[in-house]
């Protein structure tokens, strides 16, 4: 899990992000989740902020979604790097399904197999180009998590924005449920 906390800019908040960090250096992860909610507290009414991405514990390979979406890539035969940690950190920042962009990956490129520059999820396809796959996902996952025309939308809103085709939403989440079996 990633927790993404807007701070207000202030010495205080410095201070306190630079206990969390000391603290995640120990490698304590409960002493690093009280400073984490620790600094959640104390965000009151931020005017100017940034952007603070904690991560509270990065993905494990114990996770059991890791388990999921490598089973699902490999039913595919999709090529390797899967890029599972990737896709899970974009679901986790964003707020998104952690299913979501794989699935829209097999139904638009069969998980790359058919993109152009890297362009696995057929987003703006021969005018949206990415430097690598990572790019890609984060790209592709903040978009549709935090930019219009997907944002305040449901997923299957979001579906048919992405692919106005009536049927699309229906595939795309038909795919996402596959992970899960």
């Amino acid at each position: 899990m990633i927790v993404v906390i807007r701070l207000p800019r202030s010495r205080a908040s410095r201070g306190l992000i630079r206990v969390y960090e000391s603290c995640a250096a120990s490698g304590s992860r409960f002493v690093r989740l009280a400073v984490a909610a620790a600094l959640m507290l104390t965000i009151t009414a931020p005017v100017e902020t940034r952007e603070a991405v904690l991560a509270v514990h990065p993905v494990h390979r114990a996770d059991l979604r890791v388990t999921r979406l490598k089973t699902f890539f490999q039913t595919y035969r999709c090529q390797e790097p899967h890029h599972v940690e990737e896709y899970l950190r974009a679901a986790d920042i964003y707020g998104l399904d952690y299913r979501l962009l794989p699935a829209i990956s097999i139904r638009e490129t069969t998980c790359g197999l058919t993109e152009r520059d890297n362009n696995w999820w057929g987003y703006h396809p021969g005018r949206q180009t990415f430097p690598n796959v990572a790019a890609g996902i984060d790209y592709v996952a903040r978009r549709l998590a935090r930019e219009q025309p997907y944002v305040g939308k449901s997923l299957r809103q979001k579906l048919f924005t992405y692919n106005p085709r009536p049927a699309y939403p229906v595939e795309v989440e038909k795919i996402m449920r596959q992970i899960e079996e």
